[in-house]
């Protein structure tokens, strides 16, 4: 029985939309296929052929999230921050419900320090799926490497609460706190985070750095040592920190026409006897020892140097609290120059003092001098150094200046 026109019609649409169901299955199969075979060729560290057949697959699905978030992921790999940008934000307009696909496009803008971009994103992400941490965990990461703390800090106690077991929380409010400049509570969560993640290499170095800063040397080494025995190369890292370079001691034997123990309003002319004279100049020398062997062209750069009253607990206090008087003598902010012999690690360091215009040194009924011209304190003179030794590291604060009051740089 012949069919009539409509069922005609009716058979005609059923086999093309056959035919076309069969092509685009056939289609979404090649695609699938390239995209195994990429993956193939990624596992092998093979990312050019990689990117070849994930961007066939696209060829065949345009649409295919999984080829845009590899092709992505190889380009940031790469460095290639704009184009990995522009398929992980296919994926995000493709696929509005895609918590993954807001957290990719994030971290990318984050690696291009395009942080208004990232941070919308992290916003975005982190309201589509409130009981993901990730995107407020990555939003912390993102405000301490802006600088906005106060925030960093929130959003990893925020997530702390969601993941308590978490070791890489407290590790970030460590690192968080190290450059707030609080080691001690970086410290607390770093131990914190070791107990929670035993094998945990950069938690060893931050708490290193932690005690470092604490001053608390035998700590600091106890993790170095563990960071050697893992092979770490952040051993390196916390080495240097812990060997920075420091301020010894004064060396009063190679010091000229001064001398740090003498102590507040001491008149002039008892540093030199050439400052006996109204209005005589002299060039007086302290000899400064140092730690490490030090970067030549650093320490003889009178711009790195600092000569100061001592005004701390550490340092002690100019003229021992006593207030200056008109004979005080004007001490010069840098010195006038600064000599340094590497075979005794010591920096001599020149500046000039002045003698008053007037000094008299006859004697009252007292057997006082009647003006005894300007005074001095030497051992309340603090000199700091904000070089860097040979091997490049700055000064340990903890021991960058030093005077003749303290036993010991501070």
């Amino acid at each position: 029985m012949a069919l009539s026109q409509s069922d005609q019609w009716a058979a005609n649409a059923d086999a093309f939309a056959s035919v076309s169901q069969n092509i685009q299955s056939q289609r979404a199969q090649i695609a699938q296929y390239a995209i195994l075979n990429g993956a193939t060729y990624l596992s092998n560290g093979k990312q050019n052929e990689a990117i070849k057949e994930f961007k066939k697959a696209l060829a065949f699905d345009p649409q295919n999230a999984t080829a845009h978030t590899n092709i992505g992921k190889i380009y940031q790999n790469q460095g290639k921050l704009p184009e990995a940008i522009k398929e992980f934000k296919s994926v995000a307009q493709n696929d509005r419900t895609s918590v993954t696909a807001r957290n990719d496009l994030g971290n990318a803008y984050l690696q291009a320090k395009q942080y208004n971009d990232a941070e919308k994103e992290f916003k975005t992400a982190a309201k589509m799926d409130p009981i993901n941490p990730l995107a407020d965990y990555t939003l912390g990461l993102l405000y301490t490497q802006t600088s906005r703390y106060g925030d960093a800090e929130a959003q990893f106690k925020k997530v702390g609460k969601v993941s308590p077991r978490d070791g890489n929380v407290p590790y970030s409010l460590g690192v968080l706190y190290n450059k707030m400049g609080r080691p001690e509570d970086a410290a607390k969560q770093l131990v914190k985070s070791l107990t929670l993640k035993k094998d945990f290499a950069a938690a060893n170095y931050e708490l290193g750095a932690a005690y470092v800063a604490l001053g608390d040397t035998d700590k600091a080494a106890a993790q170095l040592k563990i960071l050697d025995t893992k092979k770490s190369s952040l051993a390196n890292d916390l080495g240097g920190l812990l060997n920075k370079p420091k301020m010894v001691y004064i060396d009063s034997s190679s010091s000229r026409s001064f001398s740090a123990l003498l102590g507040p309003r001491t008149p002039l002319w008892m540093l030199d006897p050439t400052l006996l004279t109204a209005n005589a100049s002299k060039k007086v020398t302290v000899a400064i020892a140092f730690s490490n062997e030090m970067d030549v062209a650093s320490i003889m750069n009178p711009a790195n140097w600092e000569i100061s009253r001592a005004k701390s607990t550490d340092g002690g206090y100019y003229n021992s609290f006593m207030p200056t008087t008109s004979n005080e003598v004007s001490i010069p902010k840098r010195p006038f120059s600064v000599t340094y012999d590497p075979t005794t690690k010591q920096a001599s360091v020149t500046f000039t003092v002045t003698q008053s215009s007037t000094i008299n040194l006859a004697l009252d009924a007292n057997n006082q001098p009647i003006d005894k011209g300007a005074t001095i304190d030497p051992s309340h003179l603090v000199f700091k150094f904000s070089g860097k030794d040979s091997s490049g590291r700055l000064m340990d604060t903890t021991g960058d200046q030093i005077d003749g009051y303290a036993s010991k740089a501070f």
